[in-house]
């Protein structure tokens, strides 16, 4: 690991954060990057202390052009990029009828477009170098519609739906793709949600076991077990059966 260069966008807080975190702690060179940059700047400390090589790149992955120079920039600078996470991510739920359109626009903005936008910004970088692993965070929500977290789940879909097309693509040309399936982690974003979160892990232990399974480069990474198993028997699930048990769960 210790030759790697790893670029994680949304790393001022929850899994990003802890996935920064592990890689440093594995030896790798980091890119950091984040709307947020007083929160940067603190966990360049941290990963300083873990003996990192460190570069903090404040972004919002919204923004094409700034994307594409903070991906140069890290490749520049640290060398060439290993692997890349877009793992940036935002959430809106509640009942029908009361999520803004705004709060739309911002979940497909982020989760879709700036997952999209760091993926596809990667590419020709690791296309030049012949190599590289590109990894995307989306959620076992993305397998079925959750209630009362119809955006959200329908950006995780989307951006599951990407990877595993870009992934048959890329197979041939020494360029993996990982899509990281996870179930509940403890983060600030999923503190206040209100919602039941069972067999919920705290980000470290998430980050160890997504950044074990990586090591692998593939094709999905996804967790907890009983909620895996849950999320594909949905799949199979009578769609009369699932729309009366889906909101019972979330009751509970």
């Amino acid at each position: 690991m210790s030759s790697k260069v790893v670029f994680v966008t949304g790393a001022s807080s929850g899994i990003g954060r802890a996935l920064a975190l592990e890689y440093a702690h594995r030896g790798a060179r980091l890119a950091i990057a984040a709307r947020r940059e007083a929160e940067l700047v603190l966990l360049r400390h941290e990963l300083e202390r873990a003996k990192a090589r460190v570069l903090v790149l404040p972004l919002d992955v919204r923004d094409a052009a700034a994307t594409h120079e903070a991906l140069s920039r890290a490749d520049r600078d640290l060398g060439a990029l290993d692997v890349v996470v877009a793992n940036a991510g935002v959430s809106a739920a509640g009942p029908p009828g009361t999520i803004a359109w705004s709060d739309v626009e911002r979940v497909i903005d982020v989760n879709v477009k700036g997952a999209i936008c760091t993926l596809v910004h990667a590419l020709p970088i690791m296309m030049m170098h012949g190599k590289g692993h590109l990894v995307g965070v989306s959620s076992l929500a993305g397998r079925a519609g959750l209630p009362q977290s119809a955006i959200y789940s329908a950006s995780k879909a989307a951006l599951s739906t990407y990877l595993q097309s870009l992934r048959v693509d890329l197979r041939k040309v020494g360029i993996d793709v990982s899509d990281v399936q996870a179930g509940f982690v403890r983060t600030p974003m999923t503190e206040g949600s209100g919602f039941p979160r069972p067999f919920e892990w705290e980000a470290p232990k998430a980050a160890r076991y997504i950044v074990d399974k990586l090591d692998r480069r593939p094709a999905v990474v996804d967790f907890q077990f009983p909620l895996t198993a849950l999320t594909q028997l949905v799949r199979v699930m009578p769609r009369g059966v699932y729309d009366r048990l889906a909101p019972i769960v979330v009751r509970r």
